[in-house]
């Protein structure tokens, strides 16, 4: 008889009839041959318990193997789970019910959304990288081929005679369709920080120069028309010593314009739309920088960054007082955002993740993105590396990241990964679709005598395209190449 006949057979029988069977003692005047038979009885009986009992432990050891190999091929935590939890989610999600209370948990905690897969650089990637970097295109910054609107800005100075050397004159601001100069704005007294695109006007912000730790700094912010007049220009004068405006976002008819004062404070600036301030609120916010602004709700959803303590997001009402502030980070990375965009009622960030340090490293004067990378070449005893093994180093520790936050708490959860990329642009295409631009790394080299960077490198461009519901409805290798700097 097989195994699992017997199983089934066993499955049947009545627990009373095996319970009574168990507990049976024969008096003393029973006979010697019905001793004998019971005695024969009760060996069977044994022996089918026996058998029940063992073929209970093995089917139980084979599910819980299976449900072992399912969460680690899906990497799911095991974390704080009993044996009975762990084959009860494996039973659920296998059985497609998802109904079984501690599945959803699990699932929160051990599914970060979806990694998109890149295929490693190919020669002829290096090869392309050869001949671009010996030719005299370098175009890192300025592309005159680009399709579409490009803009930029270009500075003019001028010799003060008082203080006997260049200061600042103005900023040319210029757009550029397919290649051709469309119009040219001039800008006086401002050095940029970023410009606002809109179907009618481009804001440009920044601040006034400053060329003495005497001088004081105001915020600038002018609009231009689509055509390219100037309609209006104006300085800020919030009462500091020094501010600059780092992001403005169109909401409701009114410019929220954002802007850092006295390198401590979180400024929140409301102007109709003929540049007129129409509220004005400061939040202490300590030595954090502002790095990227968007609409969430309502508010909005500022990031801010410091060097050593990472990225914060602040959520801050309609009004500019600050409502909440947090931080994206898993057990086991941290995530430095690089862009964000409002998108069918939810903000993405884009963002580069990093594996977090142990505590007997160094965070290399932190330089928490790149402290891996740079521990394993100071350990070496000689201080040098090749740049094809620098690239796969930097590949390992760099991982873009497409976050999605929630529009009513504003907090970030993971949505789609890329390994050994950074992650860059956010935009909406003409069609409607989110658009992704991750930069694969493909060529690094270690600049160690250089000030501002230690790592530098170069990438190949990748588009990704998410429909509404958040669904990759199409990716491309643009053949774009960017450089980096670390």
């Amino acid at each position: 008889m097989k195994g699992e006949k017997m199983y089934s057979i066993i499955s049947n029988i009545d627990s009373d009839i095996v319970e009574e069977a168990t507990n049976y003692k024969p008096k003393k005047s029973t006979s010697r041959f019905l001793r004998s038979k019971w005695v024969a009885v009760a060996a069977c009986l044994v022996l089918l318990i026996s058998t029940v009992s063992g073929l209970t432990i093995y089917a139980e050891a084979k599910e819980y193997k299976a449900a072992i190999s399912f969460f680690n091929e899906y990497s799911l935590t095991t974390e704080g789970l009993s044996r009975g939890e762990i084959k009860s989610i494996y039973r659920d999600i296998t059985t497609n019910s998802f109904s079984y209370g501690k599945t959803a948990e699990v699932l929160q905690k051990s599914v970060g959304g979806y990694e998109i897969f890149q295929d490693n650089p190919t020669p002829e990637d290096l090869e392309n990288l050869w001949n671009y970097r010996n030719s005299s295109k370098k175009l890192f910054n300025h592309n005159p081929n680009a399709k579409g609107a490009l803009y930029q800005f270009d500075y003019v100075l001028k010799y003060d005679n008082e203080l006997k050397f260049d200061v600042y004159d103005k900023v040319i601001f210029t757009k550029s369709v397919d290649g051709k100069v469309a119009w040219s704005v001039d800008i006086p007294n401002m050095v940029h920080e970023g410009y606002l695109e809109s179907d009618d006007f481009v804001i440009v912000f920044g601040s006034t120069p400053s060329w003495s730790s005497a001088n004081t700094t105001y915020g600038r912010i002018a609009m231009i028309s689509k055509d390219g007049k100037l309609i209006w220009d104006k300085t800020t004068s919030n009462g500091f010593k020094s501010e600059y405006v780092s992001s403005v976002v169109y909401s409701e008819n009114s410019l929220a314009v954002f802007s850092r004062g006295d390198l401590k404070y979180l400024c929140f600036t409301k102007l109709d739309m003929d540049g007129n301030s129409i509220g004005f609120t400061k939040t202490e916010v300590g030595n954090y920088g502002i790095r990227a602004t968007a609409k969430l709700g309502d508010g909005f959803l500022v990031q801010l960054n410091h060097s050593n303590t990472g990225d914060l997001l602040m959520k801050i009402a309609a009004d500019g007082t600050a409502e909440d502030s947090f931080t994206y980070t898993s057990d086991k990375d941290l995530y430095f955002i690089t862009d964000m965009i409002e998108y069918n009622g939810n903000i993405y960030l884009s963002a580069n993740s990093v594996p977090k340090l142990d505590p007997e490293q160094s965070n290399a004067g932190g330089r928490y993105d790149i402290a891996r990378v740079l521990n394993e070449i100071y350990n070496r005893t000689v201080l040098d590396i090749p740049n094809a093994e620098l690239t796969e180093l930097m590949r390992n520790n760099f991982t873009a990241a497409l976050l999605v936050c929630d529009p009513a708490s504003g907090i970030p959860q993971t949505f789609y990964t890329v390994k050994g990329s950074f992650g860059a642009k956010l935009s909406i295409s003409e069609e409607g679709s989110l658009l992704w631009n991750v930069e694969s790394i493909t060529d690094s080299f270690f600049s160690p005598m250089t000030n501002s960077f230690s790592i530098g490198g170069v990438s190949y461009v990748y588009k990704y395209a998410f429909d509404s519901n958040g669904k990759i409805i199409s990716q491309e290798k643009t053949g774009e190449i960017v450089q980096f700097r670390k």
